[in-house]
């Protein structure tokens, strides 16, 4: 199983928010760097993933970041190979 831990501090705005995730996820070249693009590369995921984020309020606070939570949690919902923990415990792997 595939491991990502995101910390929501880099996920407040589009545009630190998608270059970390290209990073992190190394996704294909069809990434289309917006919530749409980002939906459909996390809903292809066909390596069983779990994706763990800590700093989710820093994330609620903006609207970027609160429209990037619904993305992970519909593709989530929408994709058996994809689980996603929300969560304040740093295991100090982060980006």
């Amino acid at each position: 199983m595939r491991e990502i831990e995101l910390n929501g501090v880099r996920m407040t705005s589009e545009s630190s928010a998608q270059e970390y995730l290209f990073d992190m996820f190394d996704f294909p070249a069809y990434y289309g760097d917006d919530l749409e693009g980002l939906y459909d590369a996390l809903a292809d995921i066909v390596e069983e993933t779990h994706v763990s984020i800590i700093n989710r309020e820093a994330m609620e606070t903006t609207s970027y970041g609160s429209r990037l939570m619904w993305v992970f949690e519909d593709a989530a919902d929408d994709n058996e190979n994809l689980t996603l923990a929300w969560t304040e415990e740093e295991s100090g792997e982060y980006e």
